[in-house]
């Protein structure tokens, strides 16, 4: 009995500790605020996020620290553009290196299309965008959230700005 109790014990100590690339790499739970992310992540859904973000790629979901006169806050978004990509969008869907990408995202309001916070006023059609080193370009799913911070109001988001990177959400888990 007893070697098998310190069996399970390393065993799940080994578990953890490449789960957490020994102790290098934690979960947080969070739970998503607005509309923002919808159709991936509902409003009040929970989901994971891994910190530090280690690799990203096209299309991972991360949380990034933005900062603005009310405070800093951690923001949701999807990685759209990496260093030297090419990113443009043409009626809501994200172009990147000359190919439509299939991520999901949506359009509740067609006639929200400007918006003098935009960087190039169209929220919906823009770019093409060179990525530079050491950044990103990060977007909402939703694509007419007025205002709210992706690159389309903000630009480029550097790289160090990334909090940790977001896995599934927790289906079923909405904070009431």
């Amino acid at each position: 009995m007893r070697k098998a109790l310190w069996a399970t014990v390393i065993i799940f100590l080994a578990f953890a500790a490449v789960l957490t690339r020994f102790g290098t790499r934690w979960p947080a739970v969070y739970y998503m605020t607005g509309s923002s992310m919808e159709p991936t992540i509902s409003p009040r859904e929970l989901f994971l996020v891994w910190a530090p973000a280690g690799q990203i790629e096209l299309g991972d979901l991360v949380l990034f620290r933005f900062t603005d006169e009310d405070g800093e806050y951690h923001v949701l978004r999807r990685v759209a553009g990496l260093p030297g990509d090419t990113v443009a969008m043409w009626k809501g869907r994200a172009i990147v290196n000359g190919r439509p990408q299939s991520w999901p995202y949506r359009i509740e309001r067609p006639e929200a299309w400007r918006s003098p916070l935009a960087l190039e006023g169209n929220l919906f059609t823009w770019g093409p965008w060179v990525v530079p080193t050491d950044s990103v370009v990060l977007l909402a799913d939703t694509r007419d959230m007025l205002g709210w911070p992706d690159s389309r109001f903000v630009g480029f988001v550097s790289r160090s700005a990334i909090v940790g990177k977001a896995g599934r959400a927790l289906t079923g888990r909405q904070l009431e």
